[in-house]
């Protein structure tokens, strides 16, 4: 595959993280969902959407096992090289997979953490960026914003362990009401353990257990 530019280095919590043209960028979202998780070392942990793999290398230095995923092949060859840039700082190891949601999981593989930053903006097909389609892929949640959160809330049970928890992000811009009723259905319990306003937009960090 040919990459394109790389943009820039950035340093976090000691990790060098390079960016890339083609996968979104760690925002303010990134880094609230980074301080709302709690793990303890040597847990199991699926990241979906792991970008440029921040989230999945910040877990791996505290020590958890993680196996993190993207649709975006840009994202997962930016991810492989951040790994080789950090591996000295990682305690923990990272299996990068390719492919859309849980599609590359074993169904038989089970974990104790699950991380998502879905895609969630609310999207009407004028509102899209176009080019490479990568940034409306990271950015587009359908006209509720909410139909990859749908989807990853039906099948987060094959994948959570039973005294397991899952944190993804949620934005005001959405229909809290219908995200409820996905909730319901896989009989979640749910709780916003973070929220920090930008803008004229809310943003929750919700953490459920089943």
């Amino acid at each position: 595959m040919t990459s394109h530019p790389v943009n820039q280095i950035f340093s976090f919590n000691g990790l060098s993280i390079e960016f890339h043209g083609s996968v979104y960028e760690p925002a303010e979202d990134t880094f609230q969902l980074l301080e709302a998780i709690k793990i303890t070392p040597k847990e199991t942990v699926l990241e979906i959407g792991t970008g440029c793999g921040i989230i999945a290398l910040d877990l791996a230095r505290q020590g958890c096992s993680v196996v993190c995923t993207d649709i975006n092949p840009y994202a997962i060859e930016l991810t492989h090289r951040n790994i080789e840039r950090n591996r000295h700082l990682l305690k923990g190891h990272i299996d990068v997979r390719l492919g859309d949601l849980f599609s590359p999981v074993q169904k038989d593989e089970r974990f104790s953490v699950m991380v998502f930053n879905p895609p969630y903006l609310p999207t009407k097909k004028k509102d899209r960026i176009g080019g490479d389609g990568w940034f409306d892929v990271a950015t587009d949640g359908g006209l509720t914003g909410l139909s990859v959160t749908k989807r990853f809330i039906q099948e987060l049970p094959r994948y959570l362990s039973s005294d397991g928890r899952a944190y993804f992000v949620f934005s005001s811009l959405s229909d809290r009401d219908i995200l409820n009723q996905y909730l319901k259905k896989i009989n979640a319990q749910a709780e916003v353990v973070l929220s920090r306003c930008f803008h004229d937009e809310l943003i929750d960090i919700y953490r459920i257990t089943l």
